[in-house]
């Protein structure tokens, strides 16, 4: 107990002085079955606050920062293999655009829209979580490199659009890096961002990717 003992008290701390840099942590609170490693989660630009627990505690933690094992040279598991990549939303269907253009600090998380036009005679129904989730690609490869890390709410929020309506549909945009190579977080740049809509609400109904748009990232 003397290990959780010293770290909850450091997780308290950084719960009040910084909240926004811890995504998940065992509850400081509560010490029944407390036995090390205690897995916690960092924003994807809390690199430097997770260096300090590692050197306070050393194996006694097991930490992600991101969507990756910190430190880098600390074993992992593998990431499960990417599902097969959606077919393009066809633009007679419906289009999409950014609502305004989309800039964001590297590591950190941008809430942003899309606008979804449909060009249909049907009404189309985007199933959502209250947001759509986007990745960040590299636009000349199109190879998804970061986007979203964390827990999100799993509501189920139908935006409807009628035939020749655009809609405004809001878009969660994340910079925590999916590759060591190029770190914890997407680095400064221009990169570009794709989400994926379901257009009806049955179960068979395709899945299909928007178009990439562009994402500004600032240091």
């Amino acid at each position: 107990m003397a290990v959780w003992d010293d770290l909850k008290r450091v997780i308290a701390r950084l719960s009040e002085e910084q909240p926004d840099a811890l995504l998940g942590y065992p509850d400081p609170n509560s010490d029944e079955g407390r036995q090390p490693p205690f897995e916690i989660y960092f924003a994807p630009w809390a690199a430097s606050t997770a260096a300090d627990l590692v050197d306070q505690f050393g194996d006694d933690v097991d930490l992600t920062v991101g969507a990756l094992p910190f430190p880098p040279s600390r074993p992992h598991k593998p990431r499960p293999e990417a599902p097969q990549r959606a077919e393009p939303l066809d633009p007679g269907q419906a289009t999409v655009e950014l609502d305004g253009p989309a800039v964001v600090r590297s590591g950190h998380t941008l809430r942003h829209g899309i606008l979804l036009s449909n060009h249909s005679t049907d009404d189309l129904q985007v199933a959502t979580n209250g947001q759509l989730t986007a990745v960040v690609v590299d636009p000349e490869t199109e190879q998804v490199l970061g986007g979203f890390a964390g827990p999100q709410l799993l509501p189920l929020i139908v935006f409807s659009i009628a035939p020749g309506a655009t809609e405004r549909i809001p878009l969660l945009i994340g910079t925590s890096s999916f590759e060591l190579d190029l770190g914890y977080t997407v680095p400064a740049g221009r990169w570009g961002i794709e989400a994926i809509l379901t257009l009806s609400l049955n179960r068979d109904s395709p899945r299909r990717r928007t178009p990439i748009l562009p994402l500004t990232i600032t240091a």
